[in-house]
């Protein structure tokens, strides 16, 4: 790609014919790759990034993937690049790009004829050492991907364990609350109970009083009748004296 861009005059010129591999809006932005200072400095000391050229001719404007394979190829590359830093390995990202994508007769797969491949029998010393990374970086993904599963079996049983906290809490919360609940009951039973009594005391007592004063009220008015009575009586009797006396005293004369 960098080399057709070279072709070019200008920026300008080169815009005007995009590489038939891309698309307008990629050519572009190889463009403007191309003319960057960061890539310019690259391209001074030799320092080449095809993982990036490669992101960069395989996403669009707003960073998005035309295509999921070459995604994957990607990440790919980008972990591979990852794996040699970590293990401390001098391979070359024209080396990593070549031994990911392959390589056709003068160029590497993906890059054009740009870049060109490590010479194979670079590779070939590389190869045993290659497989042995790889075989380790799997070595490591398994051991990571098992240390996630405990993480997630340890997770899985703290939940369970927090779940089976709760509910035992919540049972608790809930004996208590119909402990508290029939002891609210039982006090406003005993309450009514005791005002019950109250009220029945208080109307026997009033009903007592009343028959108290009924039996006053009785007394008294039999009394006073009996004084009513006797006094009737008593001048009945005196009238009928008198008259009788007049009757049997008078004619004895």
């Amino acid at each position: 790609m960098h080399a057709y861009f070279k072709k070019f005059p200008s920026e300008e010129a080169a815009l005007l014919k995009p590489h038939p591999d891309t698309t307008e809006e990629q050519w572009k932005e190889l463009c403007d790759l191309f003319t960057s200072e960061a890539f310019m400095k690259n391209q001074e000391s030799g320092n080449i990034n095809p993982v990036e050229l490669y992101k960069k001719n395989y996403t669009n404007k707003d960073g998005i993937w035309t295509s999921e394979g070459a995604r994957e190829i990607y990440e790919r590359m980008d972990a591979f690049q990852r794996q040699c830093d970590l293990e401390g390995k001098t391979y070359t990202e024209i080396e990593v790009y070549s031994e990911i994508l392959g390589k056709k007769s003068g160029y590497v797969r993906g890059l054009g004829r740009a870049v060109k491949p490590p010479p194979s029998s670079t590779l070939t010393i590389q190869s045993s050492d290659l497989q042995h990374q790889l075989a380790k970086a799997r070595d490591e993904i398994e051991a990571m991907r098992a240390a996630r599963e405990k993480d997630l079996q340890e997770f899985t049983k703290k939940q369970a364990e927090m779940e089976a906290t709760l509910r035992d809490h919540r049972e608790e919360q809930r004996v208590e609350q119909e402990r508290i609940r029939l002891e609210q009951e039982e006090r406003m039973k005993r309450e009514q109970e005791r005002m019950r009594i109250e009220h029945k005391e208080r109307i026997q007592l009033k009903q007592e009083r009343m028959r108290k004063e009924q039996e006053r009220l009785r007394a008294e008015i039999s009394k006073e009748l009996e004084k009513k009575m006797s006094s009737v009586m008593e001048k009945k009797m005196s009238d009928m004296s008198k008259r009788l006396f007049s009757q049997f005293g008078g004619s004895k004369r």
